[in-house]
């Protein structure tokens, strides 16, 4: 309900009943006052006060010299991102931020980042000037963009900014519990309003008659039980009905029944009204919160000129009133009593209505997407369609709201309908996308057996399985099956064989992978599919790098970013921007990589896209540990989940052989341990490629204690370079050649040259490439001069393991042949480069070397340990801190740009190490470590 602003002649009553929570809002609005922020949420039914309580905040806050932005949301406009905010600081006078930016933002797909990050930043700017104070009124019914921008927003207590929010408890979306449990434990002051003391009733009594109250007029108020709106509706309803006599200075009652204002039924209310007004109310309860008379003219189908007279009773009777350019009802209750008055079914009929004639005047079908789910039945064309359209407008920033309106649009489908394949397809992906993987594969497992025609069934196929939950041989099945079926468009055609392509690349099954690179890619060129183009392309890219090409590689997939980035193409867009920065890291582009790999999670944390993000962490996990930051690249491998007892997908080996190097390089005997068991599991049951990885973690443990002929055993049938090409094929490369030189392993030894001409194929060669190709070739040859030109040159690249490494090869070279001091200044080089990078397993390995030649260089960087506050990674530290804050774990995922899967993971992780199982055993614990410090 919005505030009321009384004119200055007309009498505002004191406000009763609310001492301690006014002594709570003075204290916050005097420290505003001085700089300190706060939130404030005001929490109550309909009618309990809220409202008027923030009547006082707004004078309280004027008498401090607190400016005041004032914003409401509305049940109808869920869908319109950033709504509530916007109304509180773009309707400012002055405005707080740049509305026309703003507003231009907030039909981008950058739309949730950005304007949270602009408001950030004008917020912040005129607090600077003068102290705020941002009332947003029902926050209940906020949309997901001002409830996401409160959860970063209103927890700065070191900004003058007092936020009060007003809301309805149990009301509202999962994303509005969320954030009101991110509030309770951000040192938010609650206000949990209660019926007020029958004293308190009694004086709002005496303030309405004017005169004291008789036990009469009191016995029929405490039927409000304590309900401030229902008290005040009462003894209006009793004025208006000439049922209150003033005699000897005490008010009493006539008659002893609730007056009709206050009857079981709004009809009473509205038979006060003429045919016109009543019909008029009762019209407008159907529409959305805030309406134009322009739109009740329309469902009137009336010219808004002919409804003057029958406004102005209602706005008289006190059920509507003015709220800028648009109407709405005085409270709440009254637009709820009236909907209830509605037959059912007229009312379903009537909120359809509304519907049409919104699209009609050309609202966007986004405006519209909740009172179409609530109100369209079975086969609704223009129902549907807007659904579908409103779930590609919001999946721009919410794939689980855009998942909730495709459902709907579905249910609304007749079962035989031409286009259920594409909506069931539809509605798949953005279930995958929102990380609802069970409801996806029910939802297309039924829609399978009952799919009505070819097509139908091949663009289910076609979206059904994931990278993150499938394995590779599971995904080329779907393809192949979905490409047997006859009648299937050119277009579903060209995206199953683009994928099919892929996914025989990730399967190795290499003796296909050209051919149905080629298929895929004349498909696609046939169609103009995007989708199609630019899997096809992304798999071409992947062959190129196996095969030596690594530049031409870089440059197809630079080549794909400038293309249409829409709903359809996002997935194909996110591959592509993760193999980018995957062949970023390959040449030696880290930095760049980086970079890339931050645009993309932060893209698919806007949309929210979990399935995205989830993939994003693998290529984030490989681009860590490339540039040698070992605990970020265990971070990131540590938010994705252990591999399925049922079968190792792609996503399961990468975090198997990122935690097997991380366990190597930091002397985590027990991580590598159990990494090695699961890639013994995985290389039982995995397919080529997922045995090819396996078998190099079990390499990598053998090779870690000694074990050469078992490390030469297990490198004996893989591939050393692998298609596609990670950045971690380098290091597998110089393992090989340091385990065929250690064994004299001959079979090895030629495989390593082999690899070798590989890398240094394209012309002109990537000279990080062609070094690591030198590097592998000295250790064969033990060609001590060559490998010093090595680390010479790996010096300056931005791979710092791989200089340690061939700086440490070189050491070792020069030491057998005698150069003792070049040996002491390799291994010098060696021995800082592992420390400064937390390799200290390695640096521990030199050392040794290095006291065997008499010169004694000890660690100062300690390893982690394994319990306590100090084992906790970086990512572990951020997310236990969140949650010690009040944070709940998905609006940790949305603060960090992670998956709610990483955060779960992460803070199980760290509940091990702190030997806790709760979050009260978390708080507790933080205090005494506190206490400890102190």
């Amino acid at each position: 309900m919005s505030i009321a602003r009384a004119p200055g002649n007309v009498r505002v009553p004191p406000i009763r009943g609310r001492a301690d929570e006014l002594e709570v809002i003075e204290a916050l609005i005097a420290a505003v006052a001085h700089g300190r922020g706060g939130v404030l949420v005001i929490e109550g039914p309909p009618g309990i006060g809220k409202s008027r309580l923030l009547t006082e905040v707004l004078a309280l806050a004027d008498k401090a010299g607190v400016r005041s932005l004032f914003g409401e949301a509305f049940e109808y406009q869920q869908s319109v991102p950033f709504f509530s905010l916007f109304m509180a600081t773009l309707r400012a006078d002055p405005p707080v931020g740049d509305a026309e930016g703003l507003r231009r933002l907030g039909g981008s797909a950058d739309l949730r980042y950005w304007v949270v990050h602009d408001l950030a930043d004008a917020i912040h700017a005129a607090a600077a000037q003068t102290p705020l104070v941002i009332l947003l009124e029902d926050i209940h019914w906020a949309d997901n963009g001002t409830l996401l921008a409160l959860r970063s927003l209103a927890v700065r207590q070191d900004v003058a900014v007092l936020w009060v929010l007003t809301a309805r408890p149990g009301v509202g979306e999962p994303a509005m519990q969320e954030t009101m449990s991110v509030l309770q434990r951000a040192n938010t002051s609650f206000l949990r309003l209660a019926a007020i003391a029958p004293d308190a009733v009694a004086d709002m009594v005496q303030d309405a008659v004017r005169a004291k109250a008789d036990v009469s007029l009191l016995n029929l108020a405490a039927k409000a039980h304590g309900n401030p709106f229902l008290v005040t509706e009462l003894v209006g309803g009793l004025g208006e009905e000439d049922r209150l006599a003033v005699s000897g200075g005490r008010a009493v009652v006539t008659g002893e029944g609730l007056p009709r204002r206050l009857g079981a039924t709004m009809h009473q209310r509205l038979d006060l009204l003429s045919g016109e007004a009543s019909e008029v109310v009762r019209v407008a309860a159907v529409l959305p919160d805030r309406f134009s008379a322009g739109l009740l003219a329309a469902m009137l189908d009336r010219p808004p000129v002919s409804l003057l007279s029958a406004l102005e009773e209602a706005v008289r009777a006190d059920l509507l009133i003015e709220d800028g350019e648009q109407l709405r009802f005085r409270h709440d209750l009254l637009r709820e009593a009236t909907r209830q008055s509605l037959p059912q079914s007229l009312r379903r009929a009537m909120e359809r209505q509304s519907a049409s004639v919104m699209l009609g005047m050309g609202a966007a079908p986004a405006e519209v997407a909740t009172q179409l789910a609530r109100s369209a039945e079975p086969g609704d064309r223009e129902a549907i369609d807007a659904l579908r359209q409103a779930a590609q407008s919001v999946g721009h920033s919410d794939a689980n709201a855009a998942a909730d309106l495709s459902k709907r649009a579905l249910e609304l489908l007749p079962a035989d309908g031409a286009e259920r394949g594409s909506l069931v397809a539809e509605t798949v992906e953005w279930l995958n996308r929102a990380s609802r993987y069970g409801e996806a594969e029910e939802l297309a497992v039924v829609a399978l057996a009952e799919a009505a025609s070819p097509e139908a069934e091949a663009e289910i196929r076609l979206r059904l399985l994931t990278q993150t939950k499938h394995s590779s041989p599971q995904r080329v099945e779907e393809n192949r099956r979905a490409l047997q079926l006859s009648g299937i468009s050119e277009v579903t055609r060209a995206r199953h064989l683009a994928w099919l392509a892929y996914n025989l690349v990730l399967q190795d099954k290499s003796g296909q992978w050209r051919t149905a690179a080629d298929e895929a890619a004349a498909a696609a060129a046939a169609t103009g599919d995007l989708e199609a183009t630019i899997i096809a392309e992304v798999t071409h890219a992947l062959i190129d790098s196996g095969e030596g090409y690594a530049a031409r590689s870089l440059g197809r997939l630079e080549q794909l970013r400038p293309l249409a980035y829409t709903n359809e193409t996002a997935l194909a867009h996110a591959y592509a921007g993760m193999f980018h920065a995957n062949l970023l890291a390959v040449v030696g582009r880290l930095d760049d990589a980086t970079v890339r790999v931050a645009e993309g999670m932060a893209q698919a944390s806007r949309e929210g896209n979990a399935l995205a993000l989830a993939t994003w962490a693998v290529y984030s996990g490989w681009v860590h540990l490339a540039a040698g930051r070992l605990s970020a690249a265990r971070d990131a491998a540590d938010s994705l989940p252990p591999p399925h007892p049922t079968g190792a997908t792609e996503q399961d080996v990468h975090r198997m052989l990122i935690l097997a190097e991380v366990a190597a390089h930091t002397d985590d005997r027990n991580l590598l341990q159990q990494t090695a068991n699961d890639a013994r599991d995985a290389h039982a049951i995995g397919s080529p490629g997922q045995r090819r990885a396996s078998a190099y973690v079990l390499a990598r443990a053998a090779w870690y204690r000694d074990d050469v002929h078992e490390a030469a055993r297990w490198l004996s049938d893989i591939d050393l370079l692998g298609t596609p090409l990670f950045p971690h094929a380098l290091v597998r490369l110089a393992l090989g050649a340091r385990v065929a030189s250690a064994a004299a392993d001959a079979g090895l030894r030629a495989r390593v040259l082999q690899a070798t001409e590989v890398l240094e194929r394209e012309r002109p060669v990537v000279p990080l490439l062609a070094t690591v190709a030198g590097y592998a070739r000295g250790v064969l040859e033990r060609d001590a001069h060559a490998l010093v030109a090595a680390a010479g040159l790996l010096e300056s690249s931005e791979r710092p393991l791989l200089h340690a490494g061939a700086a440490e090869d070189a050491g070792a070279e020069l030491a057998r042949t005698g150069r003792t001091d070049l040996a002491i200044e390799q291994l010098t080089a060696a021995f800082d480069t592992y420390t400064q990078h937390e390799a200290i397993a390695d640096a521990r390995r030199v050392g040794r070397e290095l006291r065997r030649l008499g010169v004694e260089r000890r660690i100062v960087a300690q390893p982690r340990a394994k319990t306590g506050w100090d084992s906790l990674t970086d990512a572990e530290l951020k997310v236990i801190n969140l949650i010690a804050e009040g944070a709940t774990n998905r609006s940790v995922a949305e603060h960090l740009h992670l998956s709610p899967h990483t955060v779960k993971t992460q803070l199980h992780n760290a509940f091990g190490k702190l030997g806790i199982t709760s979050r009260a055993q978390l708080t507790q614990h933080m205090r005494r470590s506190d206490g400890q410090s102190r």
